[in-house]
């Protein structure tokens, strides 16, 4: 899997529970708005970023396939790029009080292409990072290009919603990548339209 403009993959979820070694600690990267994040390592030695929905969500299934939708139908250097993704139900008998239950369990996954350096919240923790203004500059033109891409260049326009350092990703360049579009909405028009969620940054 690379960066090229190519339909995400379909991938079993027992591959990326062996390519993060069974989604250890260890290969955790972060947490977004509906799942965590871990490091995986493919054969031929590439990295990808795999997240991992929560299994116990009310809203998983609905934003599984909102974020895959927003990010599958988005191209550009600045909006993160996603190469895969896998949903299955594994279903087992579980003994409780007594009986035998057959209960079935969702596994969802969204995979993208590694950043080197992480997010932007703990680039801009580490003070011993030493980067110059060009580069922090270049950061900053590159979230507003994402941004200007997502909400002026679309069409309809996309409004992210849950924009802060910790969803922007900093590849081996250090360019900027908006991830985590969970909480996205898409608006058609001249429509105004107002959103009560409560998930998300406050």
């Amino acid at each position: 899997m690379d960066d090229v403009c190519a339909e995400p993959r379909l991938l079993p979820f027992q591959l990326l529970k062996e390519i993060t070694n069974d989604f250890s600690t260890d290969m955790k990267v972060g947490e977004g708005s509906f799942g965590e994040v871990y490091k995986g390592e493919q054969k031929n030695g590439q990295m990808i970023a795999v997240k991992v929905l929560h299994p116990i969500s009310r809203l998983g299934n609905k934003e599984f396939e909102k974020e895959y939708q927003n990010l599958a139908t988005v191209q550009h250097k600045n909006i993160v790029r996603l190469v895969g993704y896998s949903h299955e139900t594994f279903g087992e008998f579980r003994h409780f009080e007594g009986r035998s239950l057959f209960i079935e369990t969702i596994k969802r996954a969204l995979c993208f292409k590694y950043m080197e350096h992480g997010s932007l919240d703990r680039f801009l923790a580490d003070e011993s990072s030493g980067h110059d203004w060009r580069t922090r500059f270049a950061i900053i033109k590159g979230i507003c290009q994402g941004l200007k891409h997502l909400q002026e260049e679309l069409n309809p326009p996309m409004y992210h919603l849950d924009l802060k350092p910790a969803n922007i990703l900093l590849d081996e360049n250090m360019v900027p990548k908006i991830a985590d579009f969970g909480l996205s909405r898409l608006f058609g028009g001249e429509q105004t339209q107002m959103t009560n969620t409560r998930i998300g940054t406050m």
